[in-house]
């Protein structure tokens, strides 16, 4: 399947723009940048360290490179592009990797209907706000719960076309894809719960498990489960999906809508990881109510099962939501200041009495960015999150706790 939609794309691409110029490495086809932090956080121990912390450090100061990154923008035709993402985050457990990979084909619209096709390595159309050079956020450092789990267990392989025609000004857009890989997504979400931070997976990313949860590491007692999850392990051989619809009238806002379901088979396991049947969908709004502020929206739902079918359902069962509003203001030299609010929960739907993943939160977070020159950018955030989880007690926590960051950035740019 995928040799086969490389070689249409990469024909589509040859014959519709034979006469454009291939460029491969001139200056415009390469971006890339080192994140250098300064960072405070207290409470809990963090995620990355076996923790349940909420935020990317736990209890921790320090001075660090927080990502380098570098990405490749090549031009194969006129109506031919490629995208790839490599990164080294050094707190991850797999540091380097690709991130995004992808080849796309975008014919030049001769009428106001316009159509284009994806297919690689990506992260599905769900954020609005990693909208900045390698899928990065531009309005804070920290995305939101939910942008943030999409960058933890959402990554797929896939092929995807999307679809835009204008109608008495309004514009309508459709986009739908068939994906393999990402039957792990879930299992992050189920045994550790919410997080907010900018770490990005990969190609070859684990994410830990906490130490001591009673899910993986007493009920599935012959070891068959990891104590990591596979990101883009694919387990069964189903192919997922994902759809999305837009819509911009003429007003400055605009909404989207999208489904995702990744098929996993909730029994299959594979190399020591489970399938998960995780769904969810995902209306997102977007409005500028004045020239410099900007508004976002955004609220999820889905459920994910995993394991053998019992008489009272399956033998992991969540349901979970999230949602956020952020605004930003754009103030004088390209500074923007932004305030965000969040909202995330997980119902535990089976056997609680024994692994309780039920999980309530809040956060805030407020961040100033300035670019101080065309090499160089500040950033400034403070995050303050709140939340109740009762399995933080197989640890010998609080269920309640409460976690502060703040965090200084200096992005170098090529």
């Amino acid at each position: 399947m995928k040799g086969l939609c490389l070689a249409i794309l990469l024909g589509l691409g040859i014959a519709g723009g034979a006469q454009a110029e291939t460029q491969l490495f001139t200056r415009e086809n390469i971006d890339g940048w080192v994140d250098v932090r300064a960072a405070t956080a207290d409470g809990e121990r963090g995620w990355l360290d076996g923790g349940f912390g909420k935020l990317r450090y736990g209890n921790d100061s320090r001075l660090a490179v927080a990502q380098a990154a570098l990405v490749w923008k090549p031009r194969l035709s006129d109506t031919v592009t490629g995208y790839m993402v490599a990164q080294y985050t050094p707190d991850a457990l797999k540091p380097w990797g690709i991130e995004e990979a992808f080849i796309k084909w975008k014919p030049v619209p001769v009428s106001d209907l316009k159509y284009s096709v994806r297919f690689g390595q990506m992260f599905p159309p769900v954020s609005m706000e990693h909208d900045g050079a390698g899928w990065s956020v531009s309005r804070t450092l920290t995305p939101s719960a939910a942008n943030a789990w999409i960058g933890e267990e959402v990554l797929v392989d896939g092929i995807e076309g999307a679809v835009q025609k204008t109608f008495g000004g309004h514009v309508l857009g459709l986009m739908g894809a068939v994906f393999t890989g990402n039957d792990t997504s879930g299992t992050i979400l189920t045994w550790r719960g919410w997080a907010l931070h900018d770490i990005a997976s990969n190609r070859d990313s684990v994410l830990p498990l906490p130490a001591g949860q009673k899910g993986w590491a007493q009920i599935f007692n012959t070891g068959r489960q990891a104590p990591f999850s596979d990101v883009s392990a694919e387990i069964d051989g189903n192919s997922g999906e994902y759809v999305r619809l837009d819509w911009r009238p003429p007003a400055p806002f605009a909404v989207n809508l999208e489904y995702y379901a990744n098929e996993a088979d909730p029994e299959a396991m594979r190399h020591s990881q489970w399938g998960w049947d995780t769904r969810f969908w995902n209306l997102g709004v977007q409005a500028r109510p004045a020239g410099n502020v900007e508004v976002l929206a955004q609220y999820m739902s889905g459920t994910s099962v995993m394991g053998w079918r019992r008489s009272d359902g399956w033998a992991f069962d969540v349901a979970f939501d999230t949602a956020y509003l952020l605004a930003t203001r754009e103030l004088a030299n390209g500074a923007r200041l932004t305030g965000r609010a969040d909202y995330f929960a997980v119902k535990d739907r089976s056997w609680q009495s024994r692994d309780d993943n039920t999980e309530k939160g809040y956060a805030a977070t407020v961040a100033y960015m300035r670019p101080l020159n065309a090499h160089l950018d500040l950033a400034v955030e403070a995050l303050h999150v709140v939340s109740h989880r009762p399995s933080r007690s197989y640890q010998s926590l609080e269920p309640r706790q409460v976690q502060t960051q703040l965090q200084v950035a200096l992005k170098v740019k090529l």
